[in-house]
């Protein structure tokens, strides 16, 4: 066969084959074969697959599944929602589930308990899923799962712990653009969604949280760096990707407010707390524009104010100042220099100063400034109810500045923080006319209810939390004892 024609008759049979393709689609189409579900992009959710919730033996009640205890705590309700039932679920890390105690004490269960004081006439269900260390990417499987339980209502708590993953996960989210296109043009196939779906989502690339060979991959559970020996070195200013991953927050709350409007069901977003005033930044970073000369001048200049707030606040407070003009993205200076201004009554300023530490911070372990904007620019522009809770805890601590008064640690709220953050949420219920409030004096009852409840617990629940609060201050020292991490590239940190 000349090779004009055999050239001829290839191309030929490829057409042939591709004139299938087509066909298959408008198949697929008119049939409604792989219709699209929503929040299902693998590229935004980087999803584990496993449910978070299963069945019991009795078939009558759903549990957390026994293989996501380490993450969560162990949450029930049941299968068949009673009547008259008004079915709330709280997402968020470990805010949300009360560490370092747990459900107990979280907000949720003291939402419940108020909410039955404040309208008996309804049947209340406060389902926690709050998962420790889980940022809003991991959020958003579990959101999509919760939407078969009929909710009436979604909390959504979250934004400390969107860099405790922030390597892989940059390396996820970075994956070639080319990629990325492919992918979510064929996932506008029903051909391709009917192929995943027979195929039990294998067709979906090495990004959707299973643990592949590739580092680019983010595990099926979350691998905090800080999990890690050697995961606090693994912080630098170049690791964080900061705007990449405030930019992809943002992503992911609009696609939890897309998910929740498609489902009719009514969210609420929550902006967490952090503790300003006692908490030093957990890893400070030189600007890359200072030279080593001026690092260790910053460094004895850091040693000197300290002593001198003891005896001379006012050099002290100038030498700080002029310290922050030297290099501006070192953390730890504006934390003293915060420190320095609190006892000449100049809160507004230690506030800034403090707010600034944090931003600054290379291991942001707290909710930064970047994402608490894109939180509130998010909900603003989606007309979405947000509530503060870093505002409202202000308002009830020491000097307007949120710190050992109302935490118990760098970002989880005492008990009569999470009593009051109830309350809150409760009237922010009413005022959205979500709920109808029976009775009028319906606090101080439930404030008493508060009470019995904590009364009721026994000693051994406080024991075990105050070990957790023990071991969590270690691991936010990077004394993490899971395999080691090598540090990434960066410069030194001279760290005092």
């Amino acid at each position: 066969m000349p090779k004009n024609r055999k050239l001829l008759f290839r191309c030929a049979a490829v057409l042939l084959g591709l004139a299938v393709l087509p066909l298959f689609e408008m198949t697929c189409r008119i049939a409604g074969w792989g219709a699209d579900r929503p929040a299902n992009d693998a590229f935004a959710e980087f999803a584990a697959v496993r449910p978070l919730f299963r069945r019991d033996d009795s078939g009558q009640r759903f549990h957390v599944a026994e293989d996501r205890r380490s993450f969560f705590a162990d949450e029930s309700f049941a299968v068949q929602k009673p009547p008259n039932e008004f079915r709330i679920f709280v997402f968020g890390g470990s805010t949300v589930q009360g560490r370092p105690y747990s459900l107990p004490t979280a907000f949720g269960t003291f939402l419940e308990i108020g909410l039955k004081h404040a309208v008996p006439s309804k049947r209340w269900e406060v389902i926690n899923c709050g998962g420790v260390s889980y940022a809003s990417y991991r959020l958003l499987p579990i959101m999509q799962e919760c939407l078969r339980y009929k909710p009436d209502l979604y909390i959504v708590c979250t934004g400390h712990n969107e860099f405790l993953e922030c390597i892989t996960y940059a390396e996820v989210i970075s994956a070639a653009p080319i990629v990325a296109k492919t992918y979510r043009r064929l996932r506008g196939l029903n051909s391709f969604r009917l192929l995943q779906d027979a195929m039990g989502g294998a067709v979906e690339p090495d990004m959707v949280g299973r643990r592949r060979s590739h580092d680019s991959v983010l595990a099926e559970e979350v691998d905090a760096l800080l999990d890690h020996q050697g995961g606090l070195e693994a912080y630098s200013r170049a690791a964080l990707h900061a705007d990449q991953v405030v930019e992809t927050f943002g992503q992911n709350l609009q696609r939890t407010i897309d998910m929740s409007r498609q489902a009719g069901v009514p969210l609420l977003l929550m902006c967490p707390p952090s503790n300003l005033q006692n908490c030093p930044p957990f890893k400070s970073e030189f600007s890359a524009q200072t030279d080593d000369v001026t690092r260790q001048q910053i460094t004895t200049d850091l040693k000197t104010a300290g002593h001198l707030q003891k005896t001379e606040m006012n050099a002290a407070i100038a030498l700080l100042e002029q310290i922050t003009a030297v290099d501006d993205r070192f953390a730890f200076s504006w934390y003293q220099l915060g420190q320095a201004y609190l006892p000449h009554g100049r809160f507004h300023d230690a506030a800034a100063a403090f707010e600034r530490a944090r931003d600054e911070d290379v291991c942001p372990l707290r909710m930064t400034s970047g994402l608490r904007a894109m939180m509130s620019g998010v909900a603003e522009n989606n007309d979405i109810p947000l509530l503060d809770i870093h505002q409202l805890l202000q308002k009830k601590a020491r000097r307007d500045i949120v710190g050992d008064s109302v935490l118990v640690d760098h970002i989880h709220p005492s008990f009569r923080s999470n009593q009051a953050i109830a309350l809150s949420v409760i009237d922010r219920l009413r005022s959205l006319n979500l709920i109808s409030i029976d009775q009028e004096k319906w606090k101080p009852s439930a404030q008493a209810a508060f009470d019995d409840h904590l009364q009721s617990l026994e000693d051994l629940y406080f024991l075990r939390g105050l070990r957790t609060l023990k071991s969590l201050e270690g691991w936010t020292q990077g004394r993490g004892d899971g395999p080691r991490l090598t540090a990434t590239s960066g410069r030194d940190t001279g760290t005092p």
